[in-house]
């Protein structure tokens, strides 16, 4: 017999708010962090875009997280530590301390799967440099010191390392792993922590996802941007399902731990419940490594099989702000729902805090799940919305039953989540 499954504990970390009140009473209330680019990004390359959303300041210490661990571990690993903790004690676990570490009661068997995007390439870029021009005295990065090179290069490059260090700080023995699936990576590894509780392997699953794509030169920011992708508006605001859209908001960096638990485990505890994961669905277009398919056919497949019969209150939408994604995705839910008034209401998180790549997914099904807790939807930052699609144009008190959340990677990988209300 299948497990039900939980989600008991949230903690997004995020340039607009630390932890789940802040990050959620921000998003209600329309909080950007959009940044102009550093001068220093435009001396080689002309960008299209003029704006972007900076990684969050996040610092080990504030979390009473040793700061040793700062010049060993990656910015996504530092968030992610930090993201877990958090999590962690949302959840109502209780985290001891030992010497530099921290241990969990031994009675829990936590497992552990991360969603990665790309992360952590700033190091190797420095280090390269540093490498390749040794013996000169004049490289410098934008901040005025010398580059050197990182002899902590591979570990703090290895996409394993964010989901290895919460292992080893936290004492965890489980299974662990980290997966990508480019922009539905955080999805994906809900998914997989679902299934691993739904088919009664686990009981406890750490999941979620992390990006970290912050850069000294912009480099990574401007593979992006030749692309075409990233947002034209004069404002930087990517008005996703917007006439006047025009592309994504480049967010650096973001992370989403999700506690996820087989129900009866979560009940003996006496664990607050967000919401239930009550399915979960993947596919592949087999069309481009950047494009979505046309037609949507394989994302209205994955939908339907997703939710069959059910009414769908809510969906928190992948909605990139890209001319071609929009569109796609407004004729997907046209295509399901029917016309305006018989579609769920829709929104798009990255309208506000950008696209954080790997972190995406898993910060929009703490969105959700907040959203079907409080019975309250974000609204979308957007001006002249796409005709005949139900985009929410002010915040929204809605009674939420079932409710899903979508990601659609680069490479073609389609997941989507099925949220619902929680009840006895």
């Amino acid at each position: 017999m299948s497990k039900r499954v939980v989600i008991t504990g949230l903690a997004p970390i995020t340039s607009i708010g630390i932890g789940k009140d802040e990050f959620f009473n921000n998003l209600i209330n329309l909080k950007t962090n959009i940044q102009k680019l550093p001068d220093s990004f435009n001396k080689k390359y002309k960008f299209k875009t003029g704006f972007y959303v900076p990684e969050p300041d996040v610092k080990l210490e504030d979390f009473e997280i040793s700061s040793v661990f700062n010049t060993i571990v990656g910015n996504a690993s530092k968030i992610s530590i930090a993201a877990t903790k958090l999590a962690l004690m949302d959840a109502g676990f209780e985290i001891n301390k030992k010497d530099k570490l921290f241990y969990l009661d031994s009675k829990y068997d936590f497992a552990i799967i991360l969603g990665v995007g790309i992360g952590n390439l700033d190091i190797s870029f420095k280090s390269h440099v540093a490498h390749s021009f040794e013996n000169r005295d004049d490289i410098f990065d934008i901040i005025g010191k010398k580059l050197r090179y990182n002899r902590m290069v591979i570990p703090l490059t290895m996409p394993n390392s964010t989901s290895a260090w919460l292992s080893i700080l936290f004492g965890i023995n489980g299974m662990n792993y980290t997966l990508n699936a480019s922009c539905a990576s955080g999805t994906y590894a809900i998914g997989d922590a679902f299934e691993k509780i739904q088919d009664g392997k686990h009981k406890i699953v750490i999941t979620g996802g992390v990006e970290c794509l912050n850069d000294y030169s912009g480099s990574i920011m401007r593979g992006f941007d030749t692309l075409g992708a990233l947002t034209k508006s004069e404002d930087g605001i990517p008005m996703p399902f917007s006439k006047k859209r025009s592309g994504f908001l480049f967010n650096e960096g973001a992370c989403c731990i999700i506690i996820l638990e087989e129900l009866d485990h979560a009940l003996e505890r006496g664990a607050e419940i967000y919401a239930e994961i009550i399915d979960y669905e993947s596919n592949s277009d087999a069309y481009s490594i950047v494009q979505i398919e046309e037609s949507g056919h394989n994302i209205i497949k994955l939908i339907k099989k997703l939710i069959k019969n059910k009414k769908i209150d809510y969906i928190n939408a992948h909605g990139t702000g890209t001319t071609t994604n929009d569109e796609i995705e407004a004729k997907v839910i046209q295509e399901i729902f029917g016309d305006k008034n018989n579609q769920p209401y829709i929104n798009s998180t990255k309208g506000i805090i950008g696209h954080s790549i790997g972190a995406s997914g898993a910060l929009e099904a703490a969105v959700t799940a907040l959203s079907i807790k409080k019975g309250i939807i974000h609204n979308n930052l957007i001006e002249d919305p796409i005709d005949n699609l139900n985009v929410n144009t002010d915040t929204a008190k809605i009674d939420i039953e079932y409710a899903i959340s979508t990601s659609y990677g680069f490479g073609g990988h389609n997941g989507a989540i099925l949220f619902k209300r929680y009840e006895k």
